[in-house]
């Protein structure tokens, strides 16, 4: 070796930790919860109604990559065949909107509209059971996922709602 390291690169340092171990331990309240199922159910309406832009559909995209990264973290369990239903009615809705090139809004169907239904409700119920400290945890494995998988992620302003749209 030729003895160079890497400088030591300094961590953030909590002024009060004990309100940060507090807060990541405290469960979402219910108007976190609202405002990140917010433009979720919005897309969703958007999608049933056959009028959906790629924006809405990535909403709804999102909450199923971070609904599955819950599951796989073993915090609220049983539900990844709902969610992977779920996943996989989104993509084949995005097969259908991409078709000519540029996104145009699709109808659904029926078993499509059950699948994605049920896991948002199945998000919603996830949120209701989590703490702040494993939902953002589940949202950092989700970006990482989507990352490494070649997708983009857009962070949007209002702070809960994350945009995740797998390659």
């Amino acid at each position: 070796m030729n003895g160079l390291r890497k400088p030591r690169r300094p961590r953030p340092v909590s002024t009060n930790p004990m309100l940060l171990a507090m807060t990541r331990a405290t469960l979402l309240t219910k108007p976190e919860i609202d405002a990140t199922l917010e433009p979720v159910r919005a897309g969703f309406k958007a999608l049933r109604e056959g009028v959906a832009n790629e924006g809405q559909w990535t909403h709804v995209v999102s909450v199923m990559n971070i609904a599955d990264t819950i599951e796989l973290q073993g915090v609220v369990r049983g539900a990844r065949a709902h969610i992977q239903a779920a996943q996989l009615a989104l993509a084949e809705i995005r097969m259908r909107a991409m078709a000519s090139g540029h996104w145009k809004p699709t109808a659904l169907y029926y078993q499509e509209l059950d699948n994605i239904d049920a896991g948002v409700d199945l998000f919603a119920f996830q949120l209701s059971q989590l703490s702040h400290g494993e939902y953002w945890r589940a949202l950092d494995r989700a970006i990482a996922e989507v990352r490494s998988s070649g997708g983009t992620v857009q962070i949007h302003p209002a702070g809960y709602q994350l945009s995740i749209e797998g390659a």
